[in-house]
Order: C-alpha cells, then sequence, then structure tokens
C-alpha cells in the first residue's frame, strides 16, 4: 500500500510538474509581453515646464534615444505641458492619462517630495506614482545679469533684488523665498514669465536676475556664461559643488540650527534632479521595460554624445535608489519636517 501510495504521489507531482512548465512555455515573459504591447504604438513623453527651457532640452534629448531601448521599438512623441513648476503634469499623470504605459512625464525635482513639504492643489500621491529614474541631480542657484548692481551675495542681503519666476510651485519662487525667511535676503520675486522670458527680462532691465538650476545654465545659457553676462551670488547644494568652490554655500549663512536642519531636508529634493515617472497602476512588464529602457539609454554612447553637444549633465539615479531617497525623507524627524512644512508654506504665499 505504502508503495503504491507512492507511486500515486509521485505521479500527481509529476503531473503538476508537467502542467506548470507548459503553463511557463504558453505564458508569454515580461519582455516578450512589453514588445507585444509595444510594438507599433505610439508613446507620450511630456515635457511638464514650456518649450525652451532647461526641462525640455533634457527631455526631448531622451526622447530621441529612448525608444530603441524600449522592446517593440515604439514611436515616442514629446509634449509640452507647462503650469505651477510641473504640478499641471503630475496631476494630469495621476488622474487623467492612461494607465497602460504609452504615456510618462518628466518631472520638477519638487514633485517627488511635494506632499511631504506643501501638497497645495497637488492631487496625486508621490509614493504610490511610478518613477522611472532621474537624468542628473539638480543645483540651485542665484544669478544676477552683469549690468546690474548686484555684484555679490552681501548685496542682495542688503538691499532689494527683484527675480524673475514662473509659477508659485518651482525653485525659481521658492528658494528665494525660503532665503528670505532663514537667512535675511532681500529678494523679490517677480511672477509671469516662463522659461526663456526671465533672461529676456534681465537682458531688459525689468529684472536684476535669477534662480535657477546649475545644469540649465550650462544646457541653455553657455554663451552667457562665457561672456560673463551672468555672476552667480550663491549655489544652494547641501556642499560646495566642483567648478563652484569660490561661490558662497547659501547654508553657511543660515544661523538656526533647527532652520539649518529644516533646509537640509528641502534642499536634499535636488537630488532626484530631473525624475520621469509613469502613471499608477501601470501593469509590471510595461513598467519593467520603461525602467530598464531609461536605464540603458543613461549609459547608451549616442545619447551620450548627444548630451554632451547639448552641454547636459549626465548623472542618473535608477528607480530604486530614487524609492531608497523618497522613504528616507518621508520617514525624517517629525519635528524637521514640520519646520520644513512651515517654511515652505511661508515661502509659498504670494
Amino acid at each position: 500500500m505504502g508503495d503504491g501510495a507512492d507511486r500515486l504521489s509521485n505521479g500527481v507531482a509529476g503531473l503538476i510538474a508537467m502542467t506548470a512548465t507548459f503553463a511557463l512555455a504558453i505564458a508569454p515573459a515580461p519582455a516578450q509581453e512589453a514588445e507585444t504591447f509595444y510594438k507599433g504604438r505610439t508613446l507620450s513623453l511630456i515635457v511638464s515646464s514650456d518649450a525652451g527651457g532647461g526641462f525640455d532640452t533634457y527631455t526631448r534629448t531622451l526622447g530621441r534615444h529612448i525608444a530603441r531601448h524600449i522592446p517593440g521599438t515604439p514611436k515616442i512623441v514629446v509634449q509640452n505641458m507647462p503650469g505651477a513648476g510641473s504640478l499641471t503634469a503630475l496631476n494630469y499623470i495621476s488622474n487623467i492619462a492612461t494607465r497602460d504605459g504609452t504615456v510618462f512625464s518628466d518631472a520638477d525635482s519638487t514633485m517627488p517630495f511635494y506632499t511631504l513639504f506643501e501638497g497645495a492643489n497637488s492631487r496625486f500621491d508621490p509614493l504610490k506614482l511610478n518613477w522611472i529614474g532621474s537624468i542628473s541631480s539638480q543645483l540651485g542657484v542665484c544669478i544676477a545679469w552683469h549690468a546690474s548692481s548686484f555684484k555679490t551675495l552681501d548685496d542682495a542681503m542688503a538691499r532689494p533684488m527683484k527675480l524673475g519666476a514662473t509659477g508659485t510651485a518651482g525653485w525659481r519662487f521658492t528658494l528665494p523665498r525660503l532665503y528670505n525667511i532663514v537667512a535675511g535676503s532681500k529678494f523679490e520675486v517677480i511672477l509671469g514669465y516662463n522659461a526663456t522670458q526671465i533672461f529676456l527680462a534681465m537682458e531688459r532691465g525689468e529684472t536684476d536676475g535669477a534662480c535657477v538650476t546649475y545644469d540649465t545654465l550650462l544646457a541653455t545659457k553657455s554663451d552667457l556664461l562665457r561672456q560673463n553676462k551672468l555672476t552667480i551670488l550663491a549655489q544652494f547644494g547641501l556642499q560646495p559643488a566642483a567648478g563652484l568652490e569660490q561661490v558662497p554655500l547659501a547654508l553657511d549663512r543660515i544661523g538656526d540650527p533647527a532652520d539649518r536642519a529644516a533646509m537640509e531636508l528641502i534642499l536634499s529634493q535636488q537630488l532626484t534632479g530631473r525624475p520621469y515617472v509613469a502613471p499608477p497602476d501601470v501593469p509590471a512588464p510595461r513598467l519593467q521595460a520603461l525602467r530598464a529602457a531609461f536605464d540603458a539609454t543613461m549609459s547608451d554612447g549616442e545619447f551620450r554624445a548627444d548630451a554632451e553637444k547639448r552641454l547636459l549633465v549626465i548623472d542618473p539615479m535608477t528607480s530604486d535608489k530614487m524609492r531608497a531617497l523618497l522613504d528616507k525623507a518621508y520617514a525624517a524627524r517629525p519635528e524637521t519636517v514640520a519646520r520644513a512644512r512651515a517654511l515652505m508654506a511661508r515661502a509659498s504665499r504670494k
């Protein structure tokens, strides 16, 4: 009886194994499923700001190369969806965009942390969005037009300095206003310009300067830097950046330890730099394919050469590292988060 039971048990086990093997044979692998889906399709890659700016340059460069790394080699169409420092695009991605893996977007570096610090007018949960990766980290700098009377950070600490900005949700608006609160600078932010108009306003003398990202300057205004028409007054990183060792580190002017800790948490958003994101609930094989394609593009020789020609900084972060950074930020000490939120709330008021 024992031998018969053993034979029956072995037979059942063999049948189960054969069934499982057959199921695996007929079930498409994730890469095959993604290739079948993407072949012949058109993907929308959204730029969350105006044409002509740094985000537009980076994202259109990515769009020229990423398709050949996506299974099925779909067509990529880039479209601009500016508004409120990426908020418009992220609300669209989270609530309106199709969730089948045919739409993804760039985002301002503040968006992965947006609900941690502020969340005004947001209709998305950063921890439920599908982050794909980041092209590079960012560094905020405040600059002055060469013909203005502002030559050093001390000048902006001593008297009002007019800065151009777009909306109230991006670094151009919040960074100088935060610094007014924690360090006593006298930046006056003037809204209503797009990315291109900000520099035209400086040339016309309407404004004295702007707070922008350093890689945007390198990518879009390298001629002005070479001609010494722009002066970098301060850098807003956690530590001095290579090549900017002589530029004051803004954090060093913050005297209150609690304010400095809060600002360090706020500025850590720059580490995600130029992130890319897909909607929630994208099928796993397609999300995996997008993430793998992004990572492959970052080391693609043609992409790198194209980026170098356009003076783009490529310092990528994978989706896994992005998630680890977000988890750490959202687990920060409650008192530091509370102080950061209070500062962001004050800085965001018109």
